[in-house]
């Protein structure tokens, strides 16, 4: 079967919905350790600063307490960027890919959907909000996990990597950007900026505290967290690291996708390898974090543009690529036709490999 263009884009989609909706439980749970003790809805309100999301939550909330941006971000359904609408998309995306994951995939997708729509009040409050995230997160870690023991290595994977590696480069870029954000409300200045307790949240929010201490020793520097959340290639959620990933997957498109692939495209994943370079030499590079952060997160949307642009914005039925079915002529060995592999004749020809055609799946639209 040969992969369509409304397939990829669901692929794309399917893993940045994923990814959002770790990275956001994943914030709440750690949030919630640092914030006990203190006032209620104390710190709880950059976190509306750190998305924009400040003029839309006081179209329903009268105010930014705790139990309000709790609820906004985590199980809202009138909210696009909550937990609940991340989990609800990528089910939905699932649901157009049927044909293409495993049934253990669709399944978990599912569950883990309907156990945070169907989540009580009593699940967030304070006492048991940290296990009700962790919970949402251990979901996500097993999609992600399943995706990546299941989907065939195609065209099809390299856009549900590419979807989750641009996401996860955004997120990365919006927790650097947390002072800012708490500055813009007040909870923060300018002398709280090497504040341990800050930079340890940010390194547990994203699961990076124990790779920056097998690398870093002594009391935690501002400076040096900063650049290990962007530039330790070796840590799979820095953004370096996540550009690296964008960069081969394009690449490995560039050579199966029967879609050419724009330069246009190749200079927004230049821009960014350059904007990152640029800020390694950056000695006051913690005190420019959030022009920093800003500029990532534009040539990520600007990247997002021009990948719809390139690869989903063609005829519906389009094929991207070829994905799981060779030619003829390439079909593995391993493959019979009615006789053992080993008896056939190498120079028979053999027949293609059938799979059911998933173009008959119905793609959501995408927010």
């Amino acid at each position: 079967m040969n992969l369509l263009a409304r397939q990829a884009e669901s692929l794309f989609w399917l893993g940045r919905y994923i990814e959002r909706a770790s990275s956001l439980a994943r914030i709440i749970m750690v949030q919630t350790a640092f914030d006990r003790g203190r006032a209620n809805g104390s710190s709880w309100g950059w976190l509306l600063a750190l998305y924009d999301e400040s003029n839309d939550f006081h179209k329903r909330y009268d105010e930014a307490s705790s139990e309000n941006v709790i609820r906004y971000f985590l199980n809202d359904p009138e909210h696009a960027g909550s937990v609940l609408r991340s989990l609800e998309a990528a089910r939905s995306n699932a649901r157009a890919l049927r044909a293409m994951i495993a049934t253990d995939f669709w399944m978990h997708s599912n569950r883990a959907y309907r156990r945070v729509k169907e989540l009580p009040d009593s699940a967030l409050n304070e006492m048991r909000l940290a296990a009700t995230s962790e919970a949402i997160q251990i979901d996500c870690y097993a999609l992600l996990g399943i995706s990546s023991s299941t989907l065939y290595r195609d065209a099809g994977w390299r856009f549900f990597q590419l979807g989750l590696e641009i996401e996860r480069a955004d997120q990365m870029s919006r927790l650097l950007d947390v002072r800012f954000a708490q500055s813009q409300i007040g909870e923060a200045d300018g002398e709280l900026i090497g504040d341990f307790a800050h930079w340890t949240m940010l390194l547990r929010a994203c699961g990076g505290h124990h790779a920056y201490r097998r690398l870093v020793s002594g009391p935690l520097q501002p400076r040096n967290v900063a650049r290990f959340l962007i530039f330790e290639k070796s840590f799979a959620r820095s953004i370096s690291h996540c550009l690296r990933s964008v960069d081969q997957s394009v690449g490995e498109l560039r050579k199966i996708c029967r879609v050419p692939t724009p330069d246009r495209l190749l200079v927004r994943i230049s821009d960014l390898k350059a904007l990152v370079k640029q800020a390694r030499k950056d000695p006051e590079l913690v005190a420019h974090l959030h022009g920093f952060n800003d500029t990532v997160q534009r040539h990520l949307a600007e990247l997002t543009q021009e990948l719809s642009s390139c690869y989903f914005e063609v005829e519906v039925a389009a094929d991207v690529a070829e994905a799981a079915t060779a030619p003829a002529s390439e079909v593995p060995d391993w493959v019979e036709n009615g006789q053992p592999a080993d008896d056939r004749d190498d120079n028979q020809d053999t027949h293609r490999v059938t799979d059911v055609d998933p173009s008959q799946s119905q793609s959501q639209s995408q927010t």
